[in-house]
């Protein structure tokens, strides 16, 4: 109780006075004890002056905190990856074989209290998938046989709470170290040119890869032009027509100029790094291998708009990244590109990193503001939108992690690129239409040669799977993430043009530009049943469509799938999804209709 307290004091004297206090507290704990004690609850709420039905309704919100320790604390703890993009691996079968030699299932121990089993939507290893964890360390490409070898080689003692020391660990042969086949494919490479060219924590290795030009750009012309400086910006970032990649696709420079023109002492840039889509995962790559060119564009953001705090919201699952992005703030702390007076300029702006609790609805910008503020992750209505309303009803800019470095691409006076013209004219160059440049299509599944392709919108489905070498059996993919729509790799759809607009035409989102592929063996009752998990899971319950009618289809369709009054249930199952579609708050109620509609409609059992 005493180190339990003087941990708790610790934490809280080390969070006092920063965003995402919540977070940083219970982050600690749960790391340090490996669960969240019911009497820290109280301690908690007593050190932070709230309530302790505010402390807990905080964390009983977040899957990755727990309140209460196991029966038996020395077991070892397997985490499976349920994403759509670990099941065209794989991962089913994988997962019946644990469950079957282990006698294990989900949030329970085996019989002979050695092994405890629990899941994640998604690890972001999509192009090594299926993932799996074991005692804190990530498993790529898992077989059942690896898995058993994994299993005999847990050899060293086991600490409490499923805890082992890897560098007492002795790997498998067929083990894989992550990031080792995550590798970015031939493209155009705009922001993902220097990954894995560089040391990501090296302030001079990016400076000679052409790093920071755009912010000294920026910062001269503030200095000699003023506001008019920071309109000559905002000017080219609307006439490059670049969209946020996060999935939304609202204009940048719109959102920028939003947030600038508003009037107020305090405004936020904040960095939505909570990448949960599967088959995503280009942000996490851009933050391991390239983390200061996304903090360079939210620099670049801050002076523009005029804010003077920035944060990075980071998924819980992206360990790695966590470890690099606080070395790189620490970095360029030192090295004067954070702070007040940033490269001598008088200018003012710095960032901090706030990690996530484990919700995919916190990717929503509304929810992810509300975690920041100490509350439970749900979404606000709107307006106001965050840009004239945000963080502490502050103008908030907030971008996702790719929109910050195509940003910084865009303003960067370096003419190196193919055609030997400004990155403005060749960012133009690049697209449709009404979806300029480029974007990072991650492609997973039943494909030869998964990753990241960046590539100009308009490339065709099947040149880009052409690409990632599809099996021959390959039948369909689901673009966009869980809430994307399932296409058949068939006629028009293989002619597809992976744009905004061409995707809306088909009913379809591009989303973060995750690309799953399945083969013929993929189960669709499994898949569609998965799904309804996921929506059930991860609502955020704030309004009655998604909260009630996520529930209601998936009690529906098993009724179908058991052949009872099919005709009548699918209608009342339509009937839900058009309700959801136009009474949800946020994008992920209103998005559910998308997969769920177009899974049996391409694929009947």
């Amino acid at each position: 109780m005493e180190k339990q307290g003087k941990l708790i004091l610790r934490l809280t004297e080390e969070a006092k006075g920063g965003q995402g206090s919540l977070f940083y507290i219970l982050n600690g704990i749960n790391e340090e004890i490996g669960y969240i004690p019911e009497d820290a609850v109280s301690q908690v709420a007593e050190s932070l002056n709230i309530s302790k039905a505010e402390v807990y309704g905080f964390l009983s919100f977040f899957r990755n905190y727990k309140t209460d320790a196991a029966d038996n604390k020395i077991y070892h703890k397997i985490v499976v990856c349920k994403s759509e993009s670990c099941e065209a691996a794989g991962s089913k079968q994988l997962l019946e074989h644990i469950k079957t030699s282990l006698n294990l299932d989900f949030g329970k121990h085996s019989p002979d209290g050695k092994y405890f089993l629990d899941y994640v939507y998604c690890f972001g290893h999509c192009a090594a998938s299926p993932a799996v964890m074991v005692d804190g360390l990530l498993y790529e490409k898992v077989t059942p046989e690896a898995f058993d070898e994994i299993i005999k080689m847990i050899s060293v003692p086991i600490k409490n709470l499923g805890s082992v020391n890897p560098a007492d660990f002795k790997k498998p042969e067929n083990y894989i170290d992550a990031n080792v086949s995550e590798i970015v494919k031939n493209g155009e490479l705009l922001v993902f040119k220097r990954c894995g060219n560089i040391n990501p924590l090296s302030s001079l290795d990016y400076v000679n890869a052409g790093g920071f030009s755009a912010l000294k750009r920026v910062i001269d012309e503030i200095k000699s032009a003023g506001d008019e400086g920071k309109i000559l910006f905002i000017n080219e970032l609307k006439h490059s027509k670049l969209r946020g990649r996060g999935g939304a696709g609202f204009p940048t420079g719109i959102k920028w100029e939003t947030v600038f023109k508003e009037q107020s002492k305090d405004k936020y840039v904040i960095c939505n790094a909570d990448e949960g889509d599967s088959g995503a995962y280009a942000d996490r790559i851009l933050l391991e291998n390239d983390p200061l060119s996304v903090m360079e564009g939210m620099v670049i953001a801050g002076l523009i708009a005029g804010a003077k705090s920035g944060f990075i919201y980071l998924r819980a699952e992206y360990a790695t990244a966590k470890f690099i992005v606080e070395s790189a703030i620490d970095l360029l702390r030192k090295t004067g590109y954070l702070g007040k007076d940033i490269l001598g300029s008088g200018l003012e702006f710095d960032i901090n990193l706030i990690v996530g609790g484990g919700s995919y609805v916190c990717g929503e910008e509304t929810a992810l503001m509300e975690s920041i503020e100490n509350r439970r992750g749900m979404v606000r209505q709107r307006p106001p939108v965050p840009a004239v309303s945000g963080l502490y009803g502050k103008p908030t800019l907030l971008n996702n992690v790719l929109t910050f470095a195509y940003a910084v691409f865009i303003l960067s006076p370096l003419k190196d690129n193919p055609l030997h013209i400004s990155n403005l004219e060749y960012f133009l160059s690049l697209g449709t239409e009404n979806s300029k440049g480029a974007m990072p299509f991650q492609v997973s599944g039943a494909v030869k040669n998964p990753g990241i392709f960046e590539l100009p919108f308009g490339v065709t489905l099947r040149e880009l799977l052409n690409l990632a070498d599809a099996y021959e059996t390959a039948k369909m993919v689901q673009v966009g993430g869980p809430l994307g729509a399932y296409f058949p790799l068939s006629g028009e759809f293989l002619d597809l043009k992976l744009s905004y607009e061409d995707m809306s035409e088909k009913g379809g989102i591009l989303g973060h530009g995750g690309i799953v592929v399945f083969d013929n063996s993929a189960d669709m009752e499994y898949r569609l049943l998965n799904s309804l998990d996921f929506f059930i899971d991860e609502s955020c319950g704030k309004c009655a469509p998604c909260r009630i009618g996520t529930i209601r289809i998936k009690e529906l369709f098993e009724r179908v799938l058991k052949k009872q009054n099919i005709e009548e249930n699918l209608k009342i199952i339509d009937e839900i999804l058009e309700s959801m579609k136009h009474l949800s708050l946020c994008g992920f109620g209103s998005g559910v209709h998308m997969p769920v509609r177009s899974l049996p409609a391409y694929y009947k059992n």
